[in-house]
């Protein structure tokens, strides 16, 4: 009897052992961001839309055994030009959610939802008015490379739908897809 109860007292040291051990590989991520989109493009009502720009961002959240998740924003600005038509600037802000996985081998994935997406217009040369606001949603796949410490190197497609535009924009919903490269700076804190 001694040896099962001997047994079932070691059988519980180790299981909190284990549980101790698997919640101390829980961290927190601090990940800025900073990329370039090197091909935005899209075709809505017969107009082209071509832009590039930088990208700059965070991304706050958790990290467990491989899997992170949480929240990232995005700031850009950029040069949307139209054919036919003129060019327009504007500034634009992402916020949303992430998923990924860091693999074993030095490889990062992750898919992100930007559950809000409000494009500024920040001049009246092209065809929208100085201040005219675009809001949509954003769409993100994105692989890194972690080959250097506390560096990923990200390559990420893009799709963007804006489907909330000013009264005087007609047409279908704009939607552009890009293609980003960038470094990210990965910090796991505990």
């Amino acid at each position: 009897m001694a040896y099962i109860k001997n047994s079932l007292i070691a059988l519980f040291v180790l299981a909190i052992a284990a549980l101790t051990s698997i919640t101390a590989t829980a961290s927190i991520l601090i990940e800025p961001h900073l990329g370039y989109n090197i091909s935005g493009s899209g075709t809505t009502s017969g107009v082209d839309y071509k832009y590039s720009n930088p990208e700059l961002g965070l991304r706050l959240g958790g990290q467990f055994l491989g899997f992170m998740a949480g929240v990232d924003y995005t700031s850009s600005s950029y040069t949307w030009t139209q054919s036919p038509g003129g060019d327009d600037k504007f500034d634009r802000g992402e916020f949303g959610l992430f998923v990924g996985y860091n693999l074993p081998i030095l490889l990062r994935f992750w898919g992100a939802y930007y559950f809000s997406n409000t494009a500024t217009d920040q001049s009246s040369s092209g065809k929208t008015a100085s201040g005219a606001k675009f809001e949509g949603t954003t769409k993100e796949l994105g692989v890194g490379f972690t080959a250097l410490p506390f560096l990923s190197l990200n390559i990420m497609y893009r799709n963007v739908v804006l489907d909330t535009k000013p009264s005087n924009v007609t047409g279908a919903d704009i939607s552009n897809n890009e293609y980003v490269i960038g470094v990210s700076l990965p910090f796991t804190l505990l």
